[in-house]
């Protein structure tokens, strides 16, 4: 059975969904979703940006499936509609912003995945701790706000691919493959089973995803193991568990998408400790 869902800090968006404006031109809606929560497809009036600090969210939105671990943001256009939903518990600070503000300080609102920078995190998480939600838009705190949305529509758009295919028995799948990394997962095997040639499987897997399944594969596995390194695993242990030859081939492939060493990784820490309500539809607001 999910677990209780657990809220920090949010608001009840129904005024917005009947053509209400915003009482300010963004608000931090910091929260917990528990393991297996799954909202509907929704939209809002406002743009988001939503971000995991602990944890992995899965947004489906437009064609696309996305899997976004706490290194990672995700930018939603205004009444774009969007499903999330999660595997574990997942700690949100996510942004809801006003269109035509955004707008009138060079904002562009697009769907995009972004790379979240260690000073772009470390923002987040000051700004969703520390300014009110009334707070005062020609003060310090909306100056601080602006300087914000400076910053996250500056992060640089994600070099990895995190879409899922979309036709239903390469997504099935997909899912099987995730909950088994440590197997080779052959394309031809594959191939056979969903029922099509090898070169008419890979013609459709690019399509979907953008990426080969090769490269789709080993971007789950290294994905994966940032979990596993923020659950304090060795190096050894992440390798054996996800299926590499050795320790040297793991951390040659982290590197090569990464850029840094599995041992160099900074792993986003936990935000202080802080009292938590009971909130039984924090999914709903998601």
């Amino acid at each position: 059975m999910p677990k209780t869902k657990k809220i920090l800090r949010s608001f009840n968006p129904e005024s917005l969904a009947k053509g209400g404006k915003m009482a300010r031109p963004v608000y931090f809606r910091t929260y917990m979703l528990a393991e297996y929560a799954l909202s509907g497809y929704h939209y809002h009036p406002f743009i988001q940006f939503h971000y995991a600090r602990e944890g992995w969210l899965y947004v489906s939105v437009e064609d696309h499936s996305y899997i976004i671990p706490a290194c990672y943001g995700l930018w939603v256009p205004a009444y774009t509609p969007h499903q999330i939903q999660t595997t574990s518990d997942v700690l949100l600070e996510n942004l809801d912003i006003d269109p035509d503000y955004f707008a009138s300080i060079g904002g562009k609102a697009e769907l995009k995945l972004v790379t979240v920078s260690d000073f772009a995190r470390s923002f987040i998480h000051h700004a969703s701790q520390n300014i009110p939600e009334l707070y005062d838009v020609s003060g310090s705190d909306g100056r601080m706000i602006t300087t914000l949305l400076d910053v996250l529509n500056a992060l640089p758009v994600s070099g990895i691919s995190t879409t899922w295919p979309t036709s239903p028995a390469l997504l099935a799948m997909c899912k099987q493959i995730t909950t088994t990394l440590d197997q080779p997962h052959l394309l031809e095997e594959w191939a056979k089973q969903v029922g099509m040639s090898p070169r008419t499987f890979s013609r459709h897997f690019l399509k979907e995803t953008g990426v080969t399944f090769a490269n789709w594969k080993q971007q789950q596995r290294l994905l994966h193991s940032i979990q596993l390194l923020r659950e304090s695993r060795s190096v050894t242990e992440i390798a054996l568990m996800l299926g590499y030859s050795s320790t040297s081939a793991y951390s040659y492939a982290f590197r090569q998408l990464f850029g840094v060493s599995p041992s160099r990784y900074e792993a986003a820490l936990l935000p202080p400790e802080v009292a938590l309500d009971d909130f039984p539809s924090a999914a709903s607001e998601a």
